[in-house]
Formats: structure tokens, C-alpha cells, sequence
């Protein structure tokens, strides 16, 4: 195809000049140009979400997670053994001396009701964790902190920026905090109260339910975009309001290598190195759910965008089916001169190649440029429409991510090139077989 002479005919025929075959050419640079520049744009920016939402969770959340179930509570039949439940200590020192983990801490987990003075109270997820420089997940957290010392001894909490601007708190101020527990009991406790039908009793039961609040000042405030919605207290603090009366709600890890969480987490199970009473959480099953979803919308984007090339490559035919049609006779001259049909045919993939790196280029550069000025369309575009198309509260990032990969864009401008070779072979194929006698007489 880059041999001399259909490379020469490919470039005369393209060269600029009023005519329609320059209008079409025009065209079909634009087309294969947008196709290029927009699947440029989305595969960077989807892939640049998925790594930061990636690295927005292990900054923030452990890497796995081991659960005690819980207690039993119910009435065991006469001269049945009480479950076996294994010491979380025993289970602690075990762990810590496993391959591959950095830190594993104990920690209490449950949800909490924080108010302060007379707002009205918002439900946050706490997290007791234990103060030391043994601790990686409290190195990691510390990264996010905004203002405030990260300490957690004495009766202090951290919170998020969010829910600070929700209670209109700062540090230094005190939050009256309520396990969800508690405020459950309480509520079924009063419903039992209105079901009795002794006034007096009522009353007297009344009295007896006193919930008593703990108050925590809040010692730092972290990034809520950046370290997720939880909230941090010491770990007897949430010993104290979750009733756990000297247990933990589970041990948190932390691990060399996040990936092999999952495998991590599978080869203690297998080998017996946890108790039957504990089962692992990883940083994936919480969270995985939404990065498998990235990848499904990615897929179903790539389809729906592989159609703009397939526009883009129609009109480099519809170029080519117009050439071949005015250089009926110049092809018949060729042909009677002795030009073979691959000859022919090369032309026109000559022609088809040009355009289609023309469009390639110009969409590359298009791409960049957008993918460069993509938070400032992003704004510009919410200043105009009044309508954000990357709300934070949904993507959990406050910026527009992007990630350019070489494989991707290697991809993007191979894909473009064997669309448009092949919808100008067609048509070449044809006019390959032009009788040179009609040819010359139409």
C-alpha cells in the first residue's frame, strides 16, 4: 500500500481542491477525528476513576476485617453445652504472626446518633480503634486530617468535614453520642410502657428509662471525599456505647499486598489459622460491588462507542465510492496500461490509511486537550446548565479522574485504522475489476 506510485496517486487525489471530494474527505477526517477523540476521552477517564476510587479505599478502609459472631443470647436446651466462642486475644496473637500483615489491631464497629446542643441528631458509622504506633490503618487515616491533633485517648472523636458542616461543629466542641442499640432499646422499652394499662406503673416505668448520652470532643476533622463517611473514637469509648463490656467487634488488618486480600483472607479459612467462630471481611467485599460496576458500565460505554468509528469508517467508504466513481476513467487508463488489482486496490487503501491518520491525530490531540481542560468544562458546564454531571456524592471523588494507558490508546488508534481499511476495501475491490473498455467509453 505505500509502495511509490499508489501512495503518489493516493496523495493527489486527497490534495486539497473545490471539489466534492474534498467536502467528503473533510468529513471523514472529522468523523474518524470525533470517534478517536471521544473514546479517547471516556477510556481515560473511567480508568482514572476506577484507579483513584481504588486508592480513595485502601487509604481509608482495612484491608480485612475479622468477625466474631456474636454472642448467643437464647435459652439453651437442659444439658446442652454453651456454644464454643474462641478468646479475640488468642485470635489477635495468632494473626499478628501470620506472612504478609503489617498491623492487625482490635477495633469496635457498630452505628451511632451524634448531636450538638439542639441540631438535630445524624446517624454516622463508628469505628473504636486503638491508639499506637502499631496501628497502619491510623497512619493512613492521619493523611486525611484537615485540622486538629488525630488523637484518640481520653473521651475524644474524629469526624468527617461532612458531618461537621451537618452539626455546624469545629474542633474542640463537644458531640453528645448514642449507640443505635441503645436508642432501639429505648424504644422498645416505651412501647412497652404505653401497653400497660396501669397508669401508675406506667408512670413508674417511665421514669426508669434514663438514656444518658456519651459526650466526646472532637479532637480532629479528616476529608470526608477522601476518607470516607466514618467516624473514629477510642476503643474503649465504643466498647462503652456498643455494650461489648471488654470484647471487640472484630480485628482490622492491614496486609503487604490489598490485591490478595480475598486470597489472604480464603488461605486462614482453609489452613484452619482462624477459629469457626470468626469469619473475614475484606476491603472488596464492601466496596467491589462498585468497582465490578465500573467495569460493566465501561464495557456497555465501549460498545455504544465503537459505533462512532463504525460512522467514522462508513464515511471514509462513502470517500472512496465517491473517488472511484470519478476516476472511472483514470482507473481504466491504469488498468489498460497494466496496472494489477492489488495495485489499484492499494491506492485507495493509501488513501483510506491518510485519512484515517489525519483523523487520529486530530482526535489525539482533541482528546488531550479535553482530558487537560476537564474540570474547567466540567464547571463551565454547571455554571451554564445549573446541572453537575459528576456529582460527588455519587463518584466519591471531587475531581474528574484520568489515567492514560499506552495499551489503551495503542487500541484506540489500531481499531480506528482497521475500520477504515477495511470500509475502503469494499469499494477498492470493485473498481480493481473495472473493464478498462467500459471504463474508457462511459
Amino acid at each position: 500500500m505505500l509502495s511509490s506510485a499508489p501512495f503518489f496517486l493516493a496523495l493527489r487525489y486527497l490534495r486539497p481542491k473545490r471539489s466534492l471530494v474534498s467536502i467528503i474527505t473533510l468529513i471523514s477526517v472529522l468523523g474518524v477525528m470525533l470517534g478517536v477523540g471521544v473514546l479517547v476521552v471516556v477510556m481515560s477517564v473511567f480508568k482514572g476513576w476506577q484507579v483513584e476510587f481504588k486508592q480513595m479505599l485502601l487509604g481509608f478502609e482495612p484491608h480485612i476485617v475479622l468477625m466474631q459472631e456474636p454472642r448467643f443470647t437464647g435459652e439453651l436446651p437442659q444439658g446442652s453445652p454453651p456454644p464454643f466462642r474462641s478468646n479475640w486475644r488468642d485470635v489477635l496473637k495468632q494473626i499478628q504472626t501470620q506472612p504478609g500483615v503489617i498491623s492487625a489491631t482490635p477495633m469496635a464497629e457498630g452505628m451511632v446518633a451524634a448531636r450538638f446542643g439542639k441540631s438535630n441528631p445524624e446517624g454516622v458509622e463508628l469505628f473504636g480503634l486503638k491508639q499506637g504506633t502499631e496501628n497502619a490503618l491510623l497512619t493512613k487515616l492521619s493523611k486525611h486530617r484537615l485540622s486538629g491533633e488525630f488523637d484518640l485517648k481520653g473521651n475524644n472523636i474524629i469526624i468527617t468535614d461532612r458531618l461537621a458542616k451537618k452539626l455546624k461543629v469545629k474542633v474542640g466542641d463537644v458531640l453528645s453520642i448514642l449507640a443505635s442499640d441503645t436508642i432501639r432499646q429505648m424504644i422498645r422499652d416505651l412501647r412497652q410502657v404505653e401497653e400497660e394499662k396501669d397508669a401508675a406503673k406506667a408512670a413508674s416505668a417511665r421514669e426508669e428509662i434514663v438514656v444518658i448520652p456519651k459526650d466526646l470532643t472532637v479532637a480532629a476533622i479528616i476529608r470526608a471525599d477522601t476518607a470516607g463517611e466514618r467516624c473514629y473514637a477510642p476503643l474503649h469509648v465504643a466498647q462503652e456505647l456498643f455494650n461489648l463490656e471488654g470484647d471487640v467487634s472484630g480485628i482490622e488488618i492491614e496486609i503487604t499486598d490489598p490485591d490478595a486480600a480475598d486470597v489472604q483472607a480464603i488461605q486462614w479459612i482453609e489452613t484452619s489459622t482462624l477459629p469457626n467462630d470468626w469469619r473475614p471481611r475484606t476491603w472488596t467485599d464492601m466496596h467491589g460491588y462498585m468497582l465490578q460496576s465500573v467495569e460493566n458500565q465501561q464495557s456497555l460505554m465501549y460498545f455504544l462507542l465503537i459505533f462512532i468509528m463504525l460512522v467514522a469508517a462508513i464515511c471514509v467508504m462513502n470517500t472512496t465510492i465517491t473517488v472511484t466513481v470519478q476516476k472511472r476513467r483514470e482507473i481504466g487508463i491504469l488498468t489498460a496500461l497494466g496496472t494489477r488489482a492489488g495495485q489499484i486496490i492499494g491506492i485507495f487503501l493509501a488513501q483510506a490509511g491518510i485519512v484515517a491518520v489525519m483523523g487520529i491525530i486530530a482526535g489525539l490531540i482533541g482528546g488531550m486537550t479535553v482530558l487537560h481542560f476537564r474540570n474547567d468544562l466540567r464547571d463551565f458546564i454547571t455554571a451554564q446548565t445549573g446541572r453537575d454531571f459528576f456529582p460527588q456524592d455519587i463518584y466519591f471523588l471531587s475531581d474528574i479522574p484520568s489515567k492514560i494507558q499506552a495499551s489503551d490508546l495503542t487500541s484506540i488508534c489500531g481499531l480506528a485504522i482497521i475500520l477504515c481499511l477495511i470500509a475502503a476495501l469494499i469499494p477498492a475491490w470493485f473498481a480493481a475489476r473495472v473493464d478498462p473498455a467500459v471504463a474508457l467509453r462511459d
